[in-house]
């Protein structure tokens, strides 16, 4: 036993490892059924995409441990990254009403993305768990940028109908701070009740190369080509019969059209004091 399942268990939590054939979500309605109003993901976004389903729009509260190898939803929270700390802020924390977002009968905290990034993902997981992540990511980004698979949307919302053809296309529950850099992209608030869309035109290898450079150099906003909105709701049709997509880093197949909308102040959160 780990010494956060320890600690989870002295605090009077009981752990349940989330694997193939668990299913996380009927587990949570019955606690909820049983009186049960705090559920923690220790993990990383994946893992509270997991818990997070059955209570968006309940009582219950989400505690959040994170333990992951990027833990964004964590961030933008706010939350301490040791998961010592994490565990004393579930336990003697504040509580927060958040936004979350939906995409078509799914829930998401951070971001929808179609194109190049389910692509990277789905082709770093064929490596298994076992196999050294960079290594693992070297080899998906090799085989995912030979491949460099682009979509055709039709994206329809109030302020927007247009035919998009990109490699890169991201519907967030609210906005990113582009001018921050990398992977680490920060969310100044999860309570401004809009989706933020970004996407990039179809473009030549170099040309996104180009792109990636000014991303991490914090100038995106000044990349020709580059296009972003807000809105409450987008919808997102493909000629295509089923769509790979990254829901808060994991990867799903959905059939279109899309339907993507904002959930204002649904989920209830544990945070820090102050």
């Amino acid at each position: 036993m780990s010494a956060l399942e320890s600690a989870a268990r002295d605090g009077g939590l009981d752990v349940i490892r989330i694997a193939k054939g668990v299913d996380v979500v009927a587990i949570i309605r019955e606690q909820m059924r049983l009186g049960l109003n705090l559920f923690v993901a220790a993990g990383g976004d994946g893992t509270v995409h997991s818990v997070v389903q059955p209570l968006i729009n309940s009582e219950a509260a989400l505690g959040v441990v994170p333990v992951g190898t990027f833990n964004h939803f964590a961030r933008d929270l706010g939350l301490p990254l040791h998961w010592r700390d994490a565990l004393d802020v579930v336990f003697s924390g504040d509580t927060r009403q958040v936004d979350a977002a939906r995409v078509n009968e799914r829930f998401f905290v951070n971001n929808v993305s179609i194109g190049l990034y389910p692509e990277l993902v789905a082709r770093r997981e064929e490596r298994g768990r076992d196999y050294p992540r960079w290594k693992a990511r070297i080899y998906a980004a090799i085989v995912t940028l030979r491949k460099y698979p682009h979509v055709t949307l039709a994206v329809e919302s109030d302020y927007l109908n247009e035919i998009v053809r990109t490699h890169v296309f991201v519907v967030s529950n609210n906005s990113y701070d582009l001018s921050r850099l990398g992977v680490e992209t920060p969310r100044a608030t999860l309570e401004e009740g809009r989706l933020s869309v970004y996407w990039l035109p179809h473009m030549p290898r170099f040309a996104l190369a180009r792109f990636l450079a000014q991303y991490f150099a914090g100038r995106t906003k000044r990349t020709p080509g580059f296009r972003s909105f807000r809105t409450a709701r987008v919808r997102v049709q493909s000629p295509r019969k089923r769509l790979h997509l990254g829901i808060d880093g994991e990867v799903f197949t959905m059939p279109p059209p899309l339907v993507i909308t904002i959930m204002p102040k649904s989920l209830l959160v544990k945070v820090p004091w102050g």
